[in-house]
């Protein structure tokens, strides 16, 4: 957990007295994550913690050194549900028993954030107040395909261009907002994705090597064919002054070196 002399950056809107600092499991792949809970806003923020025993902030008129440094960045709920609705996707069940986990207990906590709704992004539900749903695949892809274009607007919007090439295209935005939402779903589940998205990870990941290959192979050809010209170079010519000091007898001469040898 925290420690007790965090420093914690929120948004405000996050902030709040009722709030609680949660152990939950990351939806991609299961290893526990610190989340800050607001009850009030309903609203989730998952804490990237820093420490650093060399590292001092300054917090207002005062510099803290050796304490933790927790960013809090919004987390959308139905991620964190997410694994429990795909464990039995075909059984509807209530919400409070999908989300009963020993390992962690807060999980259940996560009812509470999300109304009726929000849960139909990715379920079916049957007409009761125990929030009694079942997974649904096609509505959670169709909503996940909305957090992708909403990751491409941001980027455009805060001039943020994925990779270093300048020839971006539309292909490029899709590919690389669809591995930031790829972060927080499985691995199963993002597969699923990247096909709905026409997305080919396959030919993606083989480009860069086939490509790097064939730079290798020019880079090698221009390196032989630089050593076989240098082979084949005449000699160059001596100068005058040159002919003359290579037919000075040097015998018994010390070489140049010796005058800075340490004497012993």
């Amino acid at each position: 957990m925290l420690d007790s002399k965090a420093i914690l950056l929120l948004p405000e809107s996050s902030c709040n007295e009722d709030s609680t600092v949660l152990k939950l499991p990351h939806p991609k792949n299961n290893e526990a994550i610190l989340v800050y809970l607001n009850p009030a806003s309903k609203s989730l923020n998952e804490l990237l913690c820093c420490k650093d025993k060399y590292i001092s902030w300054f917090v207002n008129d005062s510099v803290v050194g050796n304490t933790q440094l927790s960013i809090g960045t919004p987390l959308d709920p139905l991620f964190m549900i997410l694994p429990y609705l795909a464990k039995d996707p075909n059984k509807f069940a209530p919400l409070y028993h999908i989300l009963i986990d020993e390992q962690f207990p807060s999980a259940a906590m996560m009812e509470d954030l999300l109304s009726d709704e929000r849960l139909k992004c990715i379920c079916d539900m049957k007409p009761s107040s125990d929030k009694i749903v079942k997974f649904n695949k096609q509505k959670t892809l169709n909503w996940l395909t909305k957090k992708v274009d909403a990751v491409i607007c941001q980027m455009k919007k805060s001039n943020i261009a994925p990779g270093f090439n300048s020839a971006l295209n539309e292909e490029d935005y899709k590919r690389y907002a669809c591995g930031i939402v790829s972060d927080y779903i499985t691995p199963t589940l993002s597969l699923d994705l990247h096909d709905t998205l026409g997305i080919e990870l396959a030919s993606f990941v083989e480009e860069k090597p086939a490509k790097r290959a064939k730079l290798e192979e020019k880079s090698s050809a221009k390196q032989t064919k630089a050593a076989s010209t240098l082979s084949k170079s005449k000699p160059a010519k001596l100068t005058k002054g040159q002919k003359q000091l290579s037919n000075v007898n040097t015998k018994g001469m010390k070489s140049m070196s010796s005058f800075f040898a340490k004497k012993k």
